[in-house]
């Protein structure tokens, strides 16, 4: 599959999940996240380790799926939550959430940034240790892992690096129902970093990425 052609099905792909995601009633979505929001606890409840360590997640825009109401919940649980900071070529930082936290808009991405001291990721690994899950923002991924970004890069360009300091970490995307698909559903390049689990409003899905 050449370059070309990978990208031309990858912005395909985007165009339709993207419309899919528009087409979805307010009440679908607020179904969807409350679903999605009791998922991530379940499995956090259930993993082994102490239940108030660090979360790594990201502030959601609509018409994806909501996080504000699940961020806000591991908080109340004793969990810090971080949720990432676009920066100069298509790096990510991290900064700390609270549902206080002063937000700006992104000048690098269409979204909202809170306001704060800024840590890269190893720093984060130097004060909390390795966190207890990050979740990943995506238009869709398959049986194997591939996900289908928003065509920026920051995240597999952030996998890439941090799995050799980390190579166990949990991370999983965060999705609608209709966006977990089939073994090998999505296009892939040497690029993309496939992800080892994916939850949904119904469940918390182990993938099993192709080697």
């Amino acid at each position: 599959m050449g370059h070309t052609t990978t990208a031309a099905e990858k912005l395909n792909a985007r165009q339709l999940f993207r419309a899919r995601r528009r087409e979805m009633s307010d009440e679908e979505r607020h179904h969807s996240a409350a679903g999605l929001g009791q998922q991530v606890r379940q499995w956090l409840q259930a993993s082994p380790g102490p239940h108030d360590g660090l979360i790594a997640a990201y502030l959601s825009v609509d018409p994806e799926p909501g996080t504000t109401d699940l961020l806000a919940g591991l908080v109340r649980d004793g969990y810090d939550v971080v949720v990432p900071i676009c920066e100069p070529g298509y790096q990510l930082s991290w900064c700390r959430w609270s549902a206080d936290v002063e937000l700006r808009r992104s000048p690098r991405a269409p979204l909202l940034e809170p306001v704060g001291q800024r840590f890269s990721f190893s720093e984060l690994l130097d004060r909390h240790g390795a966190p207890s899950l990050l979740l990943v923002p995506g238009l869709a991924v398959d049986h194997t892992g591939t996900r289908l970004g928003q065509g920026g890069g920051y995240y597999d360009r952030f996998l890439a690096r941090i799995r050799t300091a980390v190579p166990d970490l949990s991370a999983a995307a965060y999705l609608y129902e209709h966006e977990l698909l089939p073994k090998r559903s999505l296009p892939r390049t040497d690029l993309d970093m496939p992800l080892g689990g994916a939850f949904t409003p119904s469940a918390f899905h182990r993938l099993s990425p192709a080697t």
